[in-house]
């Protein structure tokens, strides 16, 4: 047996492994726009930004609860969506088929597509048997962002950077 295969995630760890040895963290800081805005500089400098990195650290998953969910609200949810899907499927067909009258196309796609669209957000709903009765927003957020620069490029970094008007160390 060849032990030269490795799976497809080990392969991506171990090249993530050796890719974050190769850089060098040139600054921390606490917003991602302050890390943005010296990439961007770097970049209207001309410095080959490619060797670039911005590395999120310590980071954490926050769900914000926005309300109850209720089979009535998740199937309004599925009707906004599906009618959003059935206008989206109509301009298709009024472009292969311009002979028709354009707001009835509309007009049926939109209402298939509400219809449709609440009767699988009742279901999908109905599936839960309960045990997810509310309606949230997921996010992930870091508390630091690190700028990371490819250690060949490190000193031409920070004397980019200085030269931009920027302290970092």
């Amino acid at each position: 047996m060849n032990e030269n295969i490795t799976t497809g995630a080990s392969a991506t760890a171990r090249a993530a492994e050796q890719s974050a040895a190769d850089y060098r963290t040139i600054t921390e800081v606490s917003d991602y726009r302050q890390a943005e805005r010296l990439v961007d500089a770097l970049s209207d400098a001309g410095f080959p930004v490619e060797n670039v990195r911005i590395v999120g650290v310590n980071l954490e998953s926050v769900e914000q609860v926005t309300g109850r969910l209720t089979t009535g609200k998740a199937a309004l949810y599925g009707a906004a969506g599906g009618a959003s899907w059935g206008l989206f499927f109509s301009f298709f067909f009024i472009l292969f088929a311009p002979a028709v009258v354009l707001w009835q196309v509309l007009l049926f796609g939109l209402a298939c597509g509400a219809v449709l669209g609440a009767i699988m957000g009742a279901i999908s709903h109905g599936f839960t048997g309960g045990r997810r009765d509310f309606a949230s927003v997921r996010a992930t957020t870091a508390n630091s962002y690190e700028v990371q620069v490819r250690r060949a490029f490190v000193n031409e970094a920070y004397a980019t950077l200085a030269q931009a008007g920027y302290s970092v160390s």
